[in-house]
């Protein structure tokens, strides 16, 4: 690093273990933690049985006194410890130099959450929004139906032109349970064809564990949003059904009483499936498991110039039901029917990539379309967007009573933590980055790694060529050696 930055990086190598005083032990990693950085518990083998250590695979880059924490160690669900550490190999190039890019950006790109269409509040966003305002600048705003909401009109020159520039790099809709009026939806819709870039995380169906809670039976309705025809025109349909998959996140379950206290088991909840990147694509590659709760399938529409990328998708063992249905708690007294659950891979999470056509095309009237102060466009310059037929994926759990809340991806019950914060900052990241850093993310890397079965059973095989084979070739050598001086130098009577 020293030589290459020419002396502009320094770094520093510390053991956070090293000092035999647990009460300082304590102490850094500690301060290692509320830096950033989590520990990983290293579980070795060695002759007096298994040894567990406390280490810290991260790094902590410093500048200008800002701090940036990375994880070095991805932790993937289901992963073998091999496959994660070739993981996590694979994207150190991409962790050091976003690290330094975040850090180093004197202009932060803006981003803002849309609000007053029912969508998360401040609270349910705390986790996300306080990630993303290391990197950007994070705002929070009501469309109000004011066109110059997420747009600004400027005059350039004397011919009184106006130039439109969007206010936002990305903005955020985040589970709507409102209509959405025209007027915002033009809004949005020039935003959009001026350059700015939208992640829609949309609910088409209204599902919740609130109602679940007070009765045993919910039903699952769906929500007329009123923003079916604009992503139909952009590229996309989400369509009015829930997933359910084998491969699904737990929750606990009162099965009965011990005493006066209830006793409470986890079981998987097929309504909350465990979605997994789709290919290696920047934004997910890597990544862990992202929890998801009432998904809806995507389907892609054809449209010219548009390119579409799958994101998230569920495992093969899912099924689709279309709404309104009804939700059952009592559905998890029964072990599930393999064989229902028969309908393969649903795509949950799309990019759309290119020239956009405006919603409003052929629509307006001629007034509106030539109103100078307005400017209307109806394509998009190049640009890009991500649609996710879920929004809790960007929900952080909230104590209702105090408003403190968990880290996002972070389950409760399990105490697992899932990569949603991660793939929400690599949505939002891919979105505002045109230099082209993420895509140092799809680099592939093979780790040709000892097979350990083999290794195991031909152990004495190996150990005795390395230590008996040398010394043979030694000793072979040293008789031919000899042999032939013995005979060169044999005097012949």
């Amino acid at each position: 690093f020293r030589a290459y930055s020419s002396g502009n990086i320094e770094y520093e190598l510390i053991n956070p273990s090293e000092s035999s005083d647990e009460k300082i032990r304590n102490e850094i990693y500690k301060q290692l933690y509320k830096q950033g950085l989590r520990p990983t518990d290293l579980n070795t083998k060695n002759e007096d049985g298994f040894s567990n250590q406390i280490i810290w695979p991260g790094a902590i880059f410093i500048y200008k006194g800002k701090e940036h924490p990375v994880q070095l160690l991805k932790s993937q669900i289901g992963a073998s410890p091999e496959s994660m550490l070739n993981s996590s190999i694979e994207s150190l190039e991409y962790e050091i130099a976003n690290a330094i890019n975040n850090l180093t950006t004197i202009n932060k790109p803006s981003v803002a959450f849309i609000e007053g269409h029912g969508e998360l509040d401040k609270y349910e966003t705390a986790s996300i929004a306080e990630s993303l305002a290391e990197f950007y600048t994070v705002d929070r705003l009501s469309l109000d139906e004011k066109l110059n909401s997420l747009t600004e009109r400027v005059i350039v020159d004397s011919t009184k032109a106006f130039v439109v520039k969007i206010k936002y790099n990305v903005i955020i809709i985040a589970k709507p349970l409102d209509r959405f009026s025209e007027k915002n939806k033009f809004i949005i819709d020039q935003y959009i064809m001026y350059g700015g870039r939208v992640v829609w995380l949309i609910d088409p169906v209204f599902a919740s564990m609130d109602s679940l809670q007070k009765a045993d039976v919910s039903m699952a309705i769906p929500i007329d949003l009123n923003l079916d025809d604009q992503l139909f025109t952009y590229g996309v349909r989400i369509n009015t059904n829930l997933i359910q998959d084998l491969q699904s996140a737990p929750i606990p379950v009162i099965t009965g009483m011990v005493g006066n206290q209830p006793k409470t088991e986890m079981f998987p909840w097929f309504f909350f499936p465990l979605l997994t990147p789709a290919n290696n694509h920047p934004i997910v590659n890597n990544l862990n498991a992202i929890k998801g709760e009432f998904v809806s399938s995507i389907d892609t529409i054809a449209k010219k110039g548009i390119r579409k990328t799958g994101l998230l998708k569920t495992s093969q063992n899912s099924k689709v039901t279309n709404a309104p249905t009804r939700i059952s708690l009592g559905m998890l007294r029964f072990e599930p029917d393999p064989s229902q659950f028969n309908q393969g891979s649903q795509v949950a999470a799309v990019l759309l990539e290119g020239k956009f056509e405006s919603v409003f095309k052929n629509r307006i009237t001629p007034q509106i379309e030539k109103a100078n102060e307005i400017n209307f466009k109806d394509e998009s310059i190049n640009n890009k967007m991500i649609v996710i037929a879920d929004g809790d994926i960007t929900k952080n759990h909230v104590n209702k009573r105090t408003n403190e809340y968990l880290a996002l991806g972070f389950d409760r019950f399990t105490r697992q933590e899932f990569g949603n914060k991660d793939f929400m900052l690599n949505v939002v990241g891919f979105l505002c980055d045109d230099s082209g850093l993420m895509s140092v993310r799809s680099k592939k890397l093979k780790i040709r790694l000892l097979d350990k079965t083999v290794l195991k059973s031909d152990k004495f095989k190996w150990q005795l060529i390395n230590t008996v084979l040398p010394i043979g070739l030694i000793l072979l050598f040293g008789f031919a050696h000899y042999f032939d001086r013995k005979k060169r130098f044999t005097k012949v009577d």
